[in-house]
């Protein structure tokens, strides 16, 4: 099974996740604070998707646009 490691913000903690796990949130197993949600794919968003993304998402963001032009 594949895993990645998650940093606690609070503690900081490296928390082992599971792959499938992939975008949902999940509790530090030492001071149980809530973690960012792990993307290991990335995530194409629209123009209405990417303000929610981009202020519900503390982790690191890299951005490629893209026009037909």
């Amino acid at each position: 099974m594949t895993t990645y490691i998650v940093t606690c913000p609070s503690c900081g903690t490296g928390n082992r996740i599971p792959a499938q796990m992939e975008g949902k949130h999940g509790w530090c197993g030492s001071c149980h604070a809530p973690l960012p949600p792990m993307y290991h794919k990335p995530q194409q968003l629209s123009g209405g998707s990417f303000d929610s993304f981009i202020g519900d998402y503390h982790g690191p963001v890299l951005a490629e646009f893209w026009a037909p032009w």
